[in-house]
């Protein structure tokens, strides 16, 4: 693969933020961003009188500088929705004409690269949502979805949302003991993957914070994992990386919102 390729731009959690995903896109294209991706909780398609009003002006700006958006979704985004969209041959379902979801379990290429997904995570605060409106039960990958995703072969990055168990993530929540363990079946679920299809590269979020850390595997490979942090965060919510041979070339993308 050649260095001289467009960088991806890769984006944490945002929330529906709407002037910091706008942001966002402004320093993906100022970089030669072709595709942005986000590892969820973008606040996809939530019922509500402004419901719709976030994913079209967003649509909107990626026609005006020629890109694209590409979701793997989080558990802070519309579950119901997503898994009605067909998947197309690129791998991928189409939201708008430049916002696209990478299903769980499901892989596309981007620049030369082949990008799997296997989003979702388990939302700790559920019983204080509501079902079908900020809260939805398919809202974590299942072991079916990670035997599909193990099942199509290599690829060179896997974005998740939730970060692998053997990364050590301190919440600052005081959280019962049967919530965590709930919350840690998704990611006991993406440690079993990572060591069964060896990404070179991960790409998470949900934990609000920026971590770098590196897994090394079985063979002797080691598996770069970036947590990247939420909306607001100048310096760790968003990433570019260069298409190329492993390692890939991993830098700090800097965002300030509209």
């Amino acid at each position: 693969m050649s260095e001289t390729q467009n960088p991806i731009g890769v984006i944490g959690d945002t929330h529906a933020h709407l002037g910091w995903t706008l942001g966002c896109i402004d320093a993906a294209a100022k970089a030669g961003v072709r595709t942005l991706i986000s590892v969820g909780d973008f606040g996809l398609d939530f019922p509500g009188p402004q419901r719709g009003r976030l994913e079209k002006k967003v649509n909107q700006v990626l026609l005006e500088r020629n890109m694209r958006l590409v979701i793997s979704p989080g558990n802070h985004d519309n579950w119901e929705t997503i898994e009605k969209l067909p998947v197309d041959k690129n791998g991928t379902s189409t939201f708008h004409t430049n916002i696209r979801i990478l299903p769980r379990g499901g892989r596309t290429v981007v620049e030369g690269l082949i990008v799997g997904g296997l989003g979702g995570a388990y939302s700790i605060d559920q019983k204080h949502r509501s079902a079908g409106r900020d809260w939805w039960p398919d809202e974590a990958p299942t072991q079916q979805e990670a035997d599909k995703l193990v099942a199509g072969g290599p690829v060179d990055v896997l974005i998740t949302h939730d970060v692998p168990l053997s990364i050590s993530m301190k919440s600052d929540l005081n959280l019962p003991s049967d919530v965590v363990a709930m919350a840690n079946r998704t990611r006991l679920l993406l440690d079993r993957v990572i060591h069964e299809l060896k990404p070179p590269n991960v790409f998470s979020g949900h934990w609000h914070r920026r971590l770098i850390s590196e897994l090394k595997l079985e063979d002797g490979s080691i598996t770069r994992i970036d947590v990247l942090a939420n909306e607001l965060s100048i310096e760790g919510n968003a990433v570019l990386v260069w298409p190329g041979s492993s390692p890939l070339r991993i830098e700090t993308m800097s965002v300030t919102t509209r």
